[in-house]
């Protein structure tokens, strides 16, 4: 049975996770369109990076072709300094490709290339990894090193490929887990052998994890996990064996938030402060305006002016209250163009925002920021956009600071938990119905990989997805006054 890369970090993480990738090919997740476009932009910048190393030859063998591979770049080292894709596989089973292999005097170095931008932990046991079959293999190795996402880098005009990546040595970092590979290779080569599948208890890293469904099966929707802190989780499943939020007493919680979470989930109820609530209400002025954005992030930025990983804003939806209870009117802009959408999103929020009335958002650090930089990208629009800016108020603050908390929320303030906790509103059926789906599928469209259809059908999806956003909030401001009320 091999072990790769992808194994031997998915090993030092969980060890059960590999067992059950190697074993239960049954159970095999299925990847979500976020996922994908994931593997898609890494694709991209793995393509582009060649470019930072020209001259190279790339090893061409299938992906399942382990031993094709390590033949091919056997060959292809003979004659070449620069190899992408190479091969290396070992007796025991370990095999990886190297993004890039290049020839040092009479040994080599190993780059790894990486979309992200900074370089993660993980990327070092990754290599220390590849260095292990690499030079078991017959590949000497210096230098390890990571090839990443200079976030800093601002297009103008074509690419510049040396100013869009960052070359980092992590040599030093790979060379002190040498020792430690070998042995994790042994234990792991055995461990998914194993006949039976391992026993190894939920932990409250668990969530991120492809099998957490499977694993977790016997975790109630609100748990320890969701309650207190994952280290105080842990250590209350390890000495309990239970995950119920009903055999945690008062002691264990270590904050106001918790103790509240703890009473209101007990006792199937409401934590209302109408005090606080009122109070907040209080620094609001007439007329509202809520608004949302939708913004698209690319690695490789696609306009001028922008930065890898910027969040460039695409779209607003903005619901428009004159006085509490009144009509509302509501604004929505949607760039359906291929082209950079700040400039005319900027204008078309200095045109409806007005001269004055607070303007609502949930969780506001997010709109704020996307104002910040259109107001530094537009001096002409700053001053309008700052003003803007100063009359920013968070609706997320009195459901954070649970002024208003409902048990149905399983302790979070996130308006996606939020909104069905205390309307009949829901994001459950949409075509699009949260951020990243928004994100993908616009930034699919900026790529030209919908057909026109797609398209039309994507545009409605958005202006309905960012428009319940916006009319949420307005949803959640009659609910803060009727308990304001004490009603």
């Amino acid at each position: 049975m091999f072990l790769s890369k992808s194994d031997y970090i998915i090993g030092l993480d969980c060890l059960k996770q590999l067992w059950l990738k190697k074993n239960r090919k049954d159970l095999e997740p299925e990847y979500d369109e976020r996922t994908l476009q994931n593997f898609a932009t890494g694709d991209k910048v793995q393509d582009l990076a060649r470019d930072y190393y020209p001259g190279g030859v790339l090893v061409d063998a299938e992906t399942w072709d382990v031993f094709g591979g390590a033949v091919k770049t056997k060959e292809a080292a003979k004659s070449h300094d620069v190899l992408y894709e190479a091969t290396a596989v070992l007796d025991n089973g370990c095999f990886c490709r190297i993004d890039v292999l290049v020839k040092n005097g009479t040994a080599w170095d190993l780059i790894e290339i990486k979309s992200a931008a900074k370089v993660q932990n993980y990327y070092i046991d990754d290599l220390a990894f590849q260095k292990y079959v690499f030079e078991n293999a017959g590949y000497p190795v210096i230098n390890c090193k990571v090839l990443y996402i200079n976030n800093k880098y601002v297009r103008h005009g074509e690419l510049d490929i040396r100013q869009l990546f960052t070359e980092e040595d992590v040599s030093e970092r790979v060379n002190a887990k040498k020792n430690e590979v070998e042995g994790f290779v042994k234990g792991m080569l055995s461990y998914q052998e194993m006949p039976e599948e391992p026993e190894i208890p939920p932990h409250s890293g668990c969530t991120d994890c492809p099998y957490y469904t499977y694993c977790c099966k016997d975790v109630p929707e609100y748990s320890v996990f969701d309650l207190l802190s994952s280290k105080k989780a842990d250590l209350f499943y390890n000495q309990t064996k239970s995950f119920n939020v009903e055999d945690v007493s008062e002691d264990w919680c270590t904050s106001d938030t918790q103790l509240i979470d703890r009473a209101a989930y007990l006792n199937k109820d409401l934590h209302v402060e109408p005090e606080n609530i009122q109070e907040w209400l209080n620094t609001l002025e007439y007329p509202l305006y809520y608004l949302d954005y939708e913004t698209v992030q690319c690695a490789i930025p696609m306009f001028d002016g922008a930065r890898p990983y910027e969040q460039i804003p695409f779209q607003f939806s903005l619901h428009i209250q004159e006085a509490p209870g009144a009509e509302l009117k509501h604004v929505e802009f949607l760039h359906q163009e291929r082209s950079d959408p700040r400039r005319a999103i900027a204008e078309a929020l200095v045109k409806n925002c007005g001269k004055k009335g607070s303007v609502l958002a949930y969780y506001c650090a997010f709109e704020r920021d996307r104002n910040s930089e259109l107001a530094e990208l537009f001096p002409d629009l700053a001053a309008d956009i700052e003003a803007i800016n100063e009359r920013v108020v968070d609706q997320w603050k009195p459901f954070k600071n649970r002024f208003l908390y409902s048990y149905k929320q399983n302790g979070s303030a996130s308006i996606k938990y939020v909104l069905p906790a205390f309307s009949d509103l829901s994001y459950k059926g949409m075509n699009i119905a949260n951020g990243g789906e928004a994100m993908s599928k616009y930034l699919a469209f900026l790529e030209g990989k919908q057909t026109d259809e797609e398209n039309k059908q994507m545009f409605a999806d958005l202006l309905k997805y960012c428009g319940q956003d916006t009319y949420a909030m307005v949803l959640l401001m009659d609910v803060l006054y009727k308990f304001a009320k004490g009603e």
